[in-house]
């Protein structure tokens, strides 16, 4: 917290006991604070002690305590960092990641950020020019919130949006464009939160707040998908040994542990090659992986998983759970994501990672494979016909043949990839109306103004030919902002650090330039990693389709949380009357009694009811 002009008054520093009580489970291991800048800053830190286990507590400083720096996350490069800056005269204090930020910061200032590989989001305080200077990693895996306070002069952050709910005089009022992005999304992209009063960084965002309260946001970085600008393009081979090279380089940077590490092993391409190459590293260490086990077994990857244990001589555990425990986690892991996010694989990723917990500290994760190497299956289906969808008249033609077309032939999902503009591929417009539908009269202007950023986002995408387009989508909003926040706050809730070899910035650099044809066979996607895989790899799992993580919601409505939905749907209408028509929801509800799926968005309606509960933001 920074208050530029004036000292911080009691009620801050009963603000900043209250954030690091209500963030002890991102920071189990100790907790300290510093008042810097004659009481006009507070530095506080809740620490998950992975380096340096004895010497890394922050927050932490330079030389002569004009820098300071708390951080959350690791710097994975910091080995290579370190040895730069000491030679560059610079004297270090621990041997913690985090205390080559305020030296690099001496060094380079902002600039620093080009210099880092890792996750991380850093709040770094320069005393003689009396700045705060905040920044989150450039995939956005870690994440920072924060919220203008004393009437703008100040600013404060935190890693969570429950620390900031005790901020005086916040507003809580709630953000209605926010609210329709959820309802069409299921999440809500950065800048947006569902309050009025707090916001959080994009991926590869910084902000410094200086004198005077001004304040200067930035973006250093952003994922773009690139042709190769009359550089040899790599042959098949060529990328595949590149490939290879940069990913062992990207899983060998983040080993780096003074605490058990361990790793997550579904069975699938991605977790595979994540666990492949960490033999290949360390073929004589000792190795835990974890995967979940379903009784569904629709759902279960366990027996694909115990082949890969099996050949890599993993300590391997299942953890097998059933929906009924699911359900007891249910009301309290949506809570504690404090926003409305209406993921349901978050409460298997919770159980996972909370049996982790037990064994490892650290967990390697293939998150981020599907993004950055055509994983989901918009990528790579209808892919012949990829090339004909700019072709003069072919969306007039396609729009002629659905409206004749029976729903039920086979066709009908050609023809509406066919009929539809680059942009319409990846912004929902059918949706548009009936989200719109959902509030007032008087509310759906800002309704409107919030799917209308959707849609911007969307068209600046289709620059690129489909699916390039969808695939920089992915990793710009989806991947950020439901993937990587579902994996944060489960595994952080379980105090347990999950790095993601994928999202590597030099692997992103060389997978983002291959031609896509290198990405798609067999009809499936992932080409270049199945081909990555050792040779040892099963045609089994090798050429697997990709599989869901998802718990059965549909079921669930109409049993086990029946009487919650219900409770749901009364709660909105009450809290909400003045801003939603509570009827469509309860139509919703009546129509997925009556047979028809409407699972996902009675869960998100079911998400923003507790939430709105939680934060106290809805007004009436």
């Amino acid at each position: 917290m920074l208050d530029p002009v004036r000292p911080l008054t009691d009620s801050a520093r009963a603000w900043a006991e209250q954030a690091q009580q209500r963030l002890r489970h991102r920071g189990p291991d100790g907790r300290q604070r510093v008042t810097l800048m004659n009481g006009r800053c507070l530095l506080g830190h809740v620490r998950l002690a992975i380096i340096d286990l004895e010497g890394g507590a922050q927050p932490i400083s330079n030389e002569d305590g004009t820098v300071w720096v708390v951080c959350n996350g690791e710097i994975y490069n910091y080995v290579e960092l370190r040895e730069k800056l000491i030679v560059q005269g610079h004297h270090f204090s621990t041997h913690s990641d985090t205390e080559v930020l305020v030296h690099l910061f001496e060094e380079r200032g902002t600039g620093l950020l080009d210099d880092l590989e890792g996750m991380y989001a850093f709040a770094i305080v320069d005393t003689r020019k009396e700045q705060l200077f905040l920044a989150r990693d450039r995939f956005g895996e870690k994440p920072l919130y924060w919220a203008s306070i004393h009437e703008g002069r100040g600013l404060a952050f935190a890693s969570e949006l429950k620390a900031l709910l005790p901020v005086e005089n916040l507003d809580r009022s709630l953000d209605v464009a926010a609210v329709a992005q959820f309802l069409t999304l299921g999440y809500i992209p950065a800048p947006r939160t569902h309050l009025k009063g707090v916001s959080k960084l994009r991926a590869g965002e910084g902000i410094v707040f200086g004198p005077g309260s001004e304040r200067h946001t930035f973006r250093y970085w952003q994922p773009e998908f690139v042709h190769l600008n009359g550089h040899r393009r790599l042959s098949q081979r060529e990328a595949v040994e590149a490939v290879r090279q940069r990913f062992r380089e990207a899983v060998r940077l983040r080993l780096r542990s003074d605490v058990p590490v361990g790793a997550f092993l579904s069975g699938g391409i991605d977790s595979t090659l994540v666990v492949s190459t960490v033999r290949e590293l360390l073929p004589n260490s000792s190795l835990t992986t974890f995967c979940a086990s379903f009784d569904d077994e629709q759902l279960n990857e366990a027996p694909y998983a115990k082949l890969v244990a099996q050949r890599v001589g993993s300590d391997h555990h299942e953890v097998r759970f059933s929906s009924a425990e699911l359900l007891n986690i249910f009301d309290a892991l949506i809570e504690h994501y404090d926003e409305p996010f209406a993921d349901a694989s978050m409460f298997p990723t919770f159980a996972v990672c909370r049996a982790a917990r037990g064994h490892c500290k650290v967990m390697l994760s293939g998150d981020g494979g599907d993004e950055c190497f055509a994983g989901y299956r918009p990528y790579f289906s209808y892919s012949s016909w990829h090339s004909i969808r700019r072709f003069p008249g072919i969306h007039f033609a396609a729009n002629l043949l659905l409206h004749s077309w029976d729903t039920r032939w086979r066709g009908t999902g050609l023809l509406n990839f066919l009929h539809k503009n680059d942009w319409q591929l990846l912004y929902p417009e059918a949706e548009r109306a009936s989200t719109l539908a959902c509030f007032r009269p008087e509310h759906q202007a800002c309704a409107l103004a919030g799917l209308e950023e959707l849609k911007d986002a969307a068209i600046q995408h289709a620059r690129l030919r489909y699916p390039l387009s969808a695939m920089e989508d992915m990793a710009n909003g989806y991947l950020p902002e439901q993937i990587l926040v579902k994996v944060d706050r489960a595994s952080m809730f379980s105090g347990v650090e999950c790095r993601t070899p994928f999202l590597d910035r030099g692997l992103f650099a060389l997978a983002a330039t291959l031609p896509l044809n290198y990405h798609v066979a067999r009809g499936q996607g992932k080409a270049l990693l199945r081909r990555c895989l050792p040779d040892w790899v099963p045609p089994e799992v090798r050429w697997r389709r990709k599989q869901g993580f998802t718990p059965p919601l549909d079921t669930w409505f109409r049993t086990s949380l029946r009487t919650q939905m219900e409770e749901a749907i009364g709660d909105i209408s009450r809290r909400l009357r003045n801003v939603i028509l509570p009827g469509r929801v309860a139509d919703l509800y009546q129509q997925h009694q009556a047979g028809v799926d409407r699972s996902p968005m009675l869960f998100r309606w079911m998400v923003l009811s507790r939430t709105l509960t939680q934060s106290r933001s809805a007004h009436a």
